[in-house]
């Protein structure tokens, strides 16, 4: 009965060390696969971080510069149809060229007469 109860515990011993190999190994299996799956992760998401990257840089390279200018035009009216009198037409010219002297500052009016003549002939 002694030997009985010795191989009893001696297979239980044995079935304790498989069992710790066994989850050793697996463990160890499980440690190797999580490294390996993290490695291509990150080398999958370096490589597209490079692409992404390479491409913004052709968009940037590829954009268009230009300068904004703003051209300002003066259009005067053309009457193609006789739709108002030439007093009217007349009128509404007068009132452009003194509205643009008074918008440029320029006096609305010439002055009567001949300029004076230069060095001050009028004094003496």
């Amino acid at each position: 009965m002694k030997a009985l109860v010795v191989w009893f515990l001696i297979g239980v011993a044995a079935g304790a060390w498989f069992n710790t190999v066994l989850s050793e190994s697996a463990a160890t299996r499980e440690a190797k696969f999580r490294d390996a799956l993290r490695e291509v992760v990150q080398g999958v998401s370096s490589e597209s971080a490079k692409v992404l990257d390479a491409k913004l840089q052709d968009i940037h390279s590829n954009e268009i510069h230009t300068e904004r200018l703003i051209h300002t035009e003066t259009i005067k009216p053309v009457f193609t149809n006789v739709c108002a009198t030439d007093e009217y037409v007349r009128l509404f010219n007068e009132g452009v060229e003194r509205a643009e002297r008074i918008l440029s500052g320029k006096p609305v009016s010439e002055v009567p007469g001949k300029p004076a003549a230069p060095g001050g002939a009028h004094g003496k």
